[in-house]
């Protein structure tokens, strides 16, 4: 009976002592290229009237002449494209003992509640040691979608020493594709921690393929000269916060005729429901919605219509106010065109010229449908 014990303690001893732990690292790169339309300022002169003034007449009586100075501006444009490429990458681990598989899903998912299918898209990727040799580590590799048929099954020998390429994965985004690179190093350890475990890496960086984030606006404060026959500034506000609430205002000097709106965005797809409160003569207050929609990595297409709109003073209802435009977008230059009617109609074009990430400037003209007079605008301000 001794001998019996003994036999399975020994044998247990060897059991225990046999267990080799693999422990993989892992490296993804994330590797990226993106061609964009480039449009930028290349050089801005302006020649002003000899007296210095930015607008000026004078009339001849002798000679019956009426002579209109205005400045001369030439500006001229490089356009073409540019190649921006970046990588990054994460190093998560796991492990796990011979013959017993480990895995890492990386994944986003949805759920319709009206038919419980769930859908999604992600990565799922397993590896099961087999053989542990001198210098690598014998492994059975899965690279998988979760969600759909695609499965890549092979088997290699992870270098114990430096990363070896276990695959890339190519991904359909809606703007092209993305390429993942994923390599593993593998290491070996003959006892079991006494120690308590604890994890390290992250996926923070990978899981960004999967997660389609909406691309933040920033918000902006400017400050712009209006010349339209006579001299008159604007201050304008947009903030934009992360709970999807735009919150604009402008302010006219001096007569501090002012503007505020406040809209709430709907979804993801750029709608947004709200209120305005327009100060001058007289008081409005004004409930509507706004959109826009992004057709290229270009051009964008705006409108907006507040259909009711109230006088404070004696409670009654006025003419609603729309508007409707396109922004066009280049890498340093954005142009905007519009059609505003507000109390008036208003063809408007704007051009702003993005010297830093945080600096741009402004240069616009607009002509008043109304009255038939034409206003001219230039300004700066700043991205936050």
């Amino acid at each position: 009976m001794k001998k019996i014990v003994l036999l399975l303690l020994m044998l247990f001893s060897v059991l225990v002592t046999a267990v080799e732990i693999v422990i993989y690292q892992f490296e993804m790169v994330q590797l990226n290229e993106e061609a964009l339309t480039k449009f930028n300022l290349k050089e801005l002169t302006a020649e002003f009237p000899k007296d210095g003034s930015f607008f000026s007449f004078s009339y001849l009586p002798k000679e019956m002449q009426l002579n209109v100075a205005l400045p001369f501006l030439q500006m001229s444009f490089e356009a073409g494209q540019k190649v921006e490429k970046s990588r990054s990458s994460t190093r998560p681990w796991l492990s796990t003992v011979l013959n017993q598989k480990a895995s890492i899903t990386i994944a986003s998912e949805e759920l319709s509640l009206t038919t419980g299918v769930r859908t999604g898209k992600g990565l799922k990727f397993e590896l099961t040691p087999t053989r542990v040799l001198d210098d690598s580590v014998v492994t059975k590799v899965s690279i998988a979608d979760p969600y759909g048929p695609t499965r890549f099954d092979s088997e290699l020998e992870i270098s114990r020493d430096d990363f070896s390429l276990i695959g890339v994965v190519t991904l359909k985004r809606d703007d092209g594709f993305q390429y993942v690179a994923i390599y593993a190093r593998a290491s070996v350890a003959s006892t079991l921690p006494k120690e308590p475990l604890y994890s390290s890496g992250n996926l923070d960086e990978i899981t960004k393929l999967f997660f389609e984030e909406s691309e933040k606006q920033p918000s902006e404060a400017y400050a712009v000269l209006i010349y339209d026959g006579t001299f008159k500034g604007q201050i304008d506000l947009v903030l934009w916060t992360e709970l999807g609430i735009v919150v604009s205002a402008n302010v006219e000097i001096p007569s501090l005729n002012f503007s505020a709106t406040l809209e709430k965005l709907v979804g993801s797809e750029g709608l947004r429901v709200g209120a305005r409160i327009n100060h001058g003569e007289e008081t409005y207050l004004l409930l509507g919605f706004s959109d826009i929609s992004k057709l290229t990595n270009f051009l964008s297409l705006f409108a907006s219509l507040y259909p009711i709109k109230i006088s404070l003073q004696n409670a009654t209802f006025k003419s609603p106010e729309w508007s409707f435009g396109a922004v066009i977008g280049f890498d340093e230059v954005t142009i905007t065109l519009g059609l505003f009617n507000e109390n008036t109609f208003v063809l408007s074009g704007a051009v702003k010229f993005n010297f830093t990430k945080n600096f741009f400037a402004l240069m616009g003209a607009a002509y008043d449908l109304s009255t038939k007079r034409p206003s001219f605008s230039i300004g700066f301000g700043l991205n936050f």
